[in-house]
């Protein structure tokens, strides 16, 4: 075995296949120094790397396919967005192409001279640039996961991104909406697709995208109940049956009525289509319209000015409102995961707000249950 330190100055150790020290030494200072040579980014280091590939494939007569990072990365990018939700699969692209621009002309040289320092160096630019705590570490994440493919596929030997220095991360919650908000928020909407929008978040627990889209196919008027499958968990093929509410079913069959429903494929045509995200996008129009209703979002800008804001009320407050009421009521908690799509308890369990009455009955029954039992001894 032969003990050595790596470029980033850690101890490591390898067979060598030999039966002789003086051997093995050798063979340990020449991974010691080409190790260093590699990662020189100049012309020495990328010449040492030729010539290493070289005396390989004479000596073995195979040939040593170079897996340059930046490349590698890109590919590896693409896939995810192949596997992963739309918006999903962008987050990964752009993450990795900005840090195949951060690497330079390195980004040339093979992937095992990616450091962990280069990673740390990446992601302290990211925050120093204003990113917030949550965006930075979603980064490494996804950096991680990216060297961490390359680790099972045995092309590095340790994953630089798997130990970082990480900033703290302030978990902002997310505020359910009151019956007085939904109120305002349906007469502020009176009348335009915006108020379809509402029916649908406020009673199935719609994501605002999915609202948006929805076509009169997914509309069983004959089972009262709304078929569609998540755009966000498209990949999984799994399609919600969803009953609907009495309003809700009301509110359908009015709408149905409609002259402008017999000429339109989706429940809100001048909505369907348009993007969530942006200036222009979905999430900033109901913005607007909490606005007109006299509703306070709650919004917390990021440190730094350049990281994305929060809004403790938005659209999705509605789907946290749907969670929290089949809680207080009681519902089983797998009706509460097959009417949101989600895929775990913990998952259902985020999104749920328990109303101070609800914890103060269960206390009172729990007290009762322990006073029972005190008065049969």
């Amino acid at each position: 075995m032969a003990r050595f330190r790596t470029p980033e100055g850690e101890w490591t150790a390898k067979s060598t296949k030999q039966r002789s020290r003086t051997k093995a030494l050798e063979i340990a200072h020449l991974w010691e120094s080409g190790g260093k040579m590699l990662l020189l980014e100049n012309p020495q280091g990328v010449q040492f790397e030729r010539v290493l590939r070289g005396l390989y494939e004479q000596m073995t007569g195979k040939r040593m396919e170079p897996n340059p990072a930046g490349a590698w990365l890109t590919r590896w990018a693409e896939t995810q967005g192949t596997q992963k939700a739309v918006k999903t699969g962008e987050r990964y692209s752009k993450v990795i192409a900005d840090f195949v621009a951060f690497l330079g002309d390195s980004a040339t040289l093979d992937l095992r001279t990616v450091t962990q320092t280069k990673v740390q160096e990446f992601l302290d630019r990211e925050k120093l640039r204003g990113k917030s705590g949550t965006t930075v570490v979603l980064n490494a994440k996804i950096l991680r996961a990216a060297f961490n493919h390359a680790l099972r596929s045995g092309l590095i030997e340790r994953n630089p991104a798997g130990v970082l220095n990480l900033p703290a991360v302030n978990h902002h919650k997310r505020e359910v909406f009151t019956p007085g908000n939904v109120g305002a928020l349906l007469a502020a909407a009176k009348g335009s697709d915006w108020e379809t929008m509402l029916m649908l978040g406020r009673h199935l627990g719609m994501r605002i995208g999915d609202a948006a889209n929805l076509t009169w196919d997914a509309v069983d008027f004959d089972k009262d109940v709304i078929r569609y499958m998540p755009e966000k968990t498209k990949r999984k093929g799994k399609t919600l049956n969803v009953p609907m509410t009495r309003e809700l079913s009301a509110y359908m069959s009015a709408l149905a009525s409609a002259d402008l429903a017999q000429r339109t494929r989706t429940l809100c045509p001048t909505l369907a289509g348009r993007e969530v995200g942006g200036r222009a996008g979905l999430s900033a129009a109901f913005m607007e319209l909490m606005a007109r209703a006299g509703i306070d979002a709650g919004r917390i800008e990021s440190t730094g000015g350049a990281g994305r804001a929060f809004s403790a009320k938005s659209f999705h407050s509605l789907r946290h409102t749907v969670a929290s009421d089949l809680a207080n009521s009681n519902a089983p908690e797998k009706v509460a995961r097959e009417i949101l799509g989600h895929a775990s308890a913990a998952m259902t369990d985020r999104y749920t707000h328990l109303e101070v009455q609800t914890m103060r009955k269960a206390l009172e029954k729990s007290q009762r249950a322990r006073s029972g039992k005190k008065g049969a001894k």
